[in-house]
Formats: C-alpha cells, structure tokens, sequence
C-alpha cells in the first residue's frame, strides 16, 4: 500500500527535481557562457581561434563594371553617360590572419592578409575584356588641381594635352582591378607636393590589394568577457578614425564582422567596421535564416545606411562639404582627397537624383542588397553578400579642358559582390559543438522540472482519491440515523 510516510517522500522527490530544474534553468546562461568561452575566445586551441586565423568559408569577390557606350557625345555634352554593366568577373578569396601577437591586457594584434585568384569558368569574359571608363587618375589630379591658381590650372592642362590625356580610356579588366596602368598624371607629384596614391607608378581601383593587407589591428580576445569578442580596440596604433568631424563617427564600432560577441536576444541591430568604407555600418535585423540546418539571424543595410544628415541625424558627421543628396557616402577624406563616393549597387536606397544623371542603371533588392548572417550563440558570420559601388564625382573644373565641357554627375565605376556562406564541415561543429550540449543540457532541465512536477502532481493527486475513498468506506461503516435499513 502507498502509505503517507511515501506519499510524503515523493512529494519531497518532486518538488526537488523542480527546485534542481529551476535553479538550473536560471543558471543556464551563465554556464554556457563559461563552456562558450572555451571554445570561442580567441587563444591557441580553441574552436574561434582556428576559424579566425584562417577563414574556413569560401569567399567570393564579384566585380561588375560600367562600360560607357557614348563616350563622344557625353564629352560633348550632348548626351547623358550610358552604362552598360559588364560582369561578373569573379575572384576566390582566402584571409589569413598573421603576425599574430597576444597582449597582457586580454587583447591580441594581428595583420590579416587577403589574396584574390581569378576564376575564369565563373566569369563573363577573361581579364583581358576592355572597358571604356573615366580615367580617375585625371580626375584625382584635376581634384587636386582645384585649389591651385588659373595659371597653374591651365599650365597643368596643357601638359594633360601634350601628354595624350582623356576624361575617358579603354583599359583591361586586369588593369582597371589589380594589376594597375601606367599614368602620366604620377609625375605631377613632386609639383603639387601632394602624396598621390599610386604604388610603382601604377594605378587600379584594387592595387596593391591582393595577397597584402589593410593594416595592423588589434582587437579584444573575449577571454574577460564574450561581450568584447574580436572587438576593435585599435587600428594601425590608433583608437579612432580621423576621418570625420564627429567623435561618434570616428569611433570603431563592433568586430570586423568576420567573428563578433554572441548577440543578445532582443537584439535589433549590428555595428561592424570595414576599412574598405572608412567608417563602422550598422545593419538592421530582418528576420531569422536557416543554413545547413543552422539558425542564423540576418542583418541589412538600409535606406537609413547612407542617409545624410538631414533624414538621418546620427549621420550627420559623416556628411562633407560636397553636401550630396542622401543614399551615398563621400570618403574622399580617406582617399587622398580623390572624388571617390560609395553606394550601393545603381544607387540603391539612394535619393534618384542619382539616376537621372545616368541611362542604364536599374536598382534592384535581390541583386543589390547587403546582409551578414549571424549565428547568434556564438557570433560568427556563416552566409553574406557585401554589395557596394565606387563612384567618382564628376564636375566641371575651370582652366581643366578635359573637364571643360562636362556635366556635374554621380558617375559609377565599378560595384563588387563580396560573398561567403556555410560549408557543411562548419555546419556540423556548430551541431555537435554548440547545438547538441546546448539542447542535451537545456532537454535534461526541462526533463528534471517535468518529472518532478509529474510526480508532485501524480502524489497530490493519489492523496485527494484517497480522500475520497475513505469517506466513502467511513460512510458505509457508520451509517447514521437517516440512512433506511432496507433499500
């Protein structure tokens, strides 16, 4: 018989396993945050450390350029520039992290080197197609130009002339990328006593980009806290940006979005810095994506990325003296002064005075868009399509004849797809070293506060049938005065 002195034992029992299921419960978080941290903080042997040093993803840069179709008749100011977009020319990328150095303070330094391998068989054309485009290194000179006195202006233009020097050139898809041109506009360093950025006396929109880096970093290990995983804490020895007029935008913001502190579970939004942009972006939450059986939460740019000032406040000291319409980010402040805008691809999100300038771009959200996938526990970055176009602005100079006669337009190079997504191998680590315990652990605090109510209910329950079956047989036993003796 299930006697009271039991009854009261597993009520004991249950109500135990619910107090151990509770207590765990609310310990949870911290827990797997201790075991998290010991497999993602940035140290030799662990899980984030590997994945850091050498990015296990395939990475893929895209580029597409503008070809001009009208290039007589734009000079002559006769007709808008029509764009043709010529691509993708497509290039795997590996990053490597190296001269890696750790410091007492929990933080570690490192250079991160990129190299880029043409891929011909997922390629529109080979390296050798020709573009016709503007020359930038006349326009970067021009630039310069501008503060120089009239005769100086026309002295420089002549010299422009003797030397065969167009608005417009045909060049290589090799040249124009990587590999570099050579530009008589070099020479004229010495006599504007300005740092013109052309390396070997060479010039390409990616020069000296391949297989090198864009300076020393030094980030936070997440060894003291997983809040400060891979977060800038300096960049070429500095602690911010010089860049912009305000403090806020000069800040760095965030990871460099390849590993980041895990996300928070409300978490709306998500700051990274790039070099590439001169500045931190802040993407906004979308919705949740699945990859490979990973759960990821993406992140977008939007409509607010490169909003001025004016619509947006925040960026309001990301905004120059050029005073563009919204949708664009002048960083001619990091580019040696040169007319170099950043977009997105045909200016999407951007105000359309863009487009009314140019014939042959065509905004579109499936193409165009930005995103970086995150997967929350541990904040690594498993799918992205990093979408951007460089363009220069084009304006009439006076004294510049190769600049005489055009108008003042927006005009678009090149945009680039820079991509990566989950490999299978990475998918299941994140199975078998994050998800399995995680659930194994979360199953079994469940389980404890489910059969320890179970049991509590199922006691309480027999207890009160119990009840009632005594009062039944108590009942029958002693009948009282009103209970007839025949039925």
């Amino acid at each position: 018989m299930f006697t009271h002195k039991k009854s009261v034992t597993c009520l004991s029992v249950g109500a135990l396993l619910v107090v151990l299921g509770t207590v765990f419960f609310l310990c949870f978080p911290v827990i797997f945050n201790i075991l998290l941290k010991e497999k993602v903080a940035l140290r030799n042997g662990t899980i984030g450390y590997e994945v850091w040093k050498d990015v296990p993803l395939p990475i893929y840069q895209r580029l597409y350029f503008f070809n001009i179709t009208n290039a007589d008749n734009f000079l002559r100011k006769k007709e808008k520039p029509n764009l043709v977009e010529v691509g993708p020319y497509t290039f795997k990328s590996r990053w490597v992290k190296k001269d890696i150095v750790f410091h007492p303070n929990g933080t570690v330094s490192f250079k991160e080197i990129r190299t880029f391998v043409f891929l011909r068989n997922e390629s529109v054309g080979s390296q050798n197609d020709q573009i016709v485009t503007l020359n930038a290194p006349l326009l970067l000179a021009a630039n310069f130009l501008k503060g120089y006195d009239l005769p100086i202006r026309l002295a420089a233009s002549l010299a422009f002339g003797i030397a065969g020097e167009r608005l417009i050139v045909k060049k290589s898809i090799k040249q124009l990328a990587f590999d570099g041109y050579k530009d008589i506009i070099i020479l004229l360093s010495p006599i504007l006593k300005r740092d013109i950025p052309f390396k070997n006396g060479l010039f390409a929109w990616l020069y000296g980009k391949n297989d090198t880096n864009d300076g020393l970093y030094t980030v936070f290990t997440g060894e003291d806290s997983l809040d400060q995983l891979n977060v800038i804490n300096m960049w070429n020895g500095k602690e911010s940006l010089t860049f912009w007029k305000g403090k806020s935008c000069n800040m760095f913001n965030g990871s460099n979005a390849e590993i980041g502190p895990p996300l928070k579970t409300y978490q709306t939004t998500y700051t990274f810095f790039q070099s590439i942009f001169c500045r931190s972006l802040t993407l906004d939450y979308i919705e949740d994506v699945d990859h490979l059986g990973v759960t990821s939460k993406r992140f977008m740019t939007s409509n607010m990325t490169f909003a001025n000032g004016t619509l947006n406040p925040v960026n309001a000291c990301f905004d120059t003296k050029m005073k563009l319409p919204s949708g664009v980010q002048d960083i001619s402040s990091c580019q040696y002064d040169a007319p170099v805008v950043l977009s997105f691809p045909h200016f999407y999100f951007a105000d359309p005075v863009y487009l009314k300038g140019i014939d042959g771009l065509k905004p579109n959200a499936s193409r165009h868009s930005f995103h970086i996938d995150i997967e929350p526990n541990t904040g690594f970055s498993i799918d992205a399509a990093v979408r951007f176009q460089v363009n220069l602005y084009v304006q009439r100079i006076f004294g510049i004849s190769q600049l005489q006669n055009v108008p003042t337009v927006m005009f678009p190079i090149f945009w680039a797809d820079l991509t990566f997504s989950l490999t299978d191998d990475l998918a299941d680590i994140f199975k078998s070293k994050v998800y399995l315990p995680k659930n194994a652990a979360l199953g079994s605090m469940f389980g404890l506060m489910g059969v320890g109510a179970l049991l509590c209910v199922s006691v309480i329950g027999y207890s009160c049938w119990m009840k009632k079956q005594d009062k039944k047989v108590s009942s029958f036993s002693n009948p009282n005065e009103r209970t007839p003796l025949l039925n």
